[in-house]
């Protein structure tokens, strides 16, 4: 009896295939199906499944090119994003230097009182330094570690500093000024001024050398974490070299 490789049914062997069978010991001569259309069936399969193992390769090899080309978009994209952000930063530094610029003309424009001065038109100009002056000094900034921040920060010091040296200059000129009272008046009330603007940019650069300057938190962790470390070797030596011959020579002081 043989069984169908294809519907697993048991049938008997023809008259050809038992004498083959027979002559060649069982090795030959053994059918496969019972019938025609259970082999039939059992080709087309295989037929099938060569078709569909070529559709796979084919679905692979087009989602392949798919991922690849998504990913070029993306990259594209990236960069693209990377262009924008570059321009927007130029854009934004070329606006904060146009900003700086004006602020240093328009303080350079000012004439303290001109030809003919006056306590008035002097300390209107003066007035108007340390506005600009203090306008800039209120600017804060978390850090100056980036490049970005550093150039917003000598900016702001480039129009503090014009800023004071011209309110210097209008605050000497008052001494010299008529009527002397009204004068000395506004030259004590605006060189007080001055000097707390003066304090106010020496606080702003120090406040920020001194954050530059703290260690940041992760690294007194790891000083932390590795202190037995080092400690140990320093003990060790210490032991060495002054403890142990310390005992030496009282051992040998007691001979």
């Amino acid at each position: 009896m043989n069984k169908c490789k294809w519907c697993g049914k048991s049938f008997e062997k023809s008259d050809l295939n038992k004498f083959v069978g027979g002559a060649t010991l069982g090795i030959g001569g053994g059918e496969k199906y019972c019938s025609k259309a259970c082999k039939y069936a059992a080709e087309d399969s295989k037929v099938s499944k060569s078709t569909n193992s070529v559709n796979s390769n084919s679905f692979t090899n087009d989602r392949d090119d798919d991922d690849k080309e998504l990913e070029l978009q993306e990259a594209r994209l990236e960069h693209e994003r990377d262009l924008e952000e570059q321009r927007q930063e130029h854009e934004l530094k070329l606006s904060s230097i146009q900003s700086t610029n004006n602020a240093i003309e328009r303080i350079n424009d000012l004439d303290l009182g001109g030809i003919n001065p006056t306590p008035e038109l002097i300390s209107r100009d003066v007035e108007l330094c340390l506005t600009l002056g203090s306008s800039s000094l209120a600017e804060t900034f978390e850090s100056i570690g980036s490049s970005d921040e550093r150039e917003k920060f000598n900016q702001s010091e480039k129009i503090v500093n014009v800023a004071i040296k011209k309110a210097e200059l209008g605050i000497n000129k008052l001494k010299l000024c008529e009527p002397t009272e009204k004068a000395m008046k506004y030259y004590s009330l605006y060189r007080e001024q001055l000097n707390e603007t003066k304090i106010k940019q020496i606080n702003r650069k120090f406040d920020l050398k001194i954050k530059e300057a703290k260690p940041e938190t992760w690294i007194w962790f790891a000083c932390i974490f590795f202190l037995p470390a080092i400690l140990y070797p320093i003990f060790k030596t210490y032991t060495a070299m002054f403890v142990l011959p310390k005992k030496r020579d009282v051992e040998i002081a007691k001979i």
